[in-house]
């Protein structure tokens, strides 16, 4: 069977630096989604001890559901900017995959906490979820590197 796959001569320096490009830009989204996802498990995990503070510092909103679902924005789309670019790239479907996993505790325990499940179940599936999400953008923006010989 032939390969197909270019060697490192064969690579222009303009192709060179397009795919590094974009595997800059991957890594930059993966490390706002990394930031995003740790904020929002740091918000829910405090915000038990801290509730009691908000109205002295007038900072109310962010016991609301408004507060989540912007958190949860944020988590989404560097999910989805970051991951399925990346997926494109490295074709690993397990990546793919954790972001969906992840994606879905976010979203149920964000937009629907007690649709089926008790509402004390929003804290441990939003912090279940944004771990996977941490991880995954972990493994996607180790796979989306720039690493010229891999070319």
């Amino acid at each position: 069977m032939q390969n197909i796959a270019p060697t490192v001569s064969e690579i222009t320096a303009e192709e060179h630096q397009h795919v590094h490009s974009t595997a800059t830009a991957i890594v930059s989204l993966d490390t706002l989604g990394i930031t995003a996802s740790t904020i929002c498990i740091i918000h829910c995990m405090a915000m038990p001890f801290v509730i009691t503070m908000l109205p002295v510092l007038g900072w109310q909103f962010l016991e609301g559901k408004t507060a989540h679902r912007v958190l949860a924005a944020f988590v989404i789309t560097f999910a989805l900017t970051a991951v399925v670019p990346g997926y494109f790239k490295h074709r690993r479907r397990d990546v793919l995959a954790s972001m969906l996993v992840g994606l879905g505790f976010v979203l149920y325990a964000t937009f629907a906490p007690s649709a089926i499940l008790p509402e004390s179940f929003e804290l441990p599936l939003i912090t279940v979820g944004n771990i996977i999400l941490v991880a995954t953008h972990w493994r996607n923006r180790g796979l989306s590197a720039c690493k010229f010989h891999a070319h």
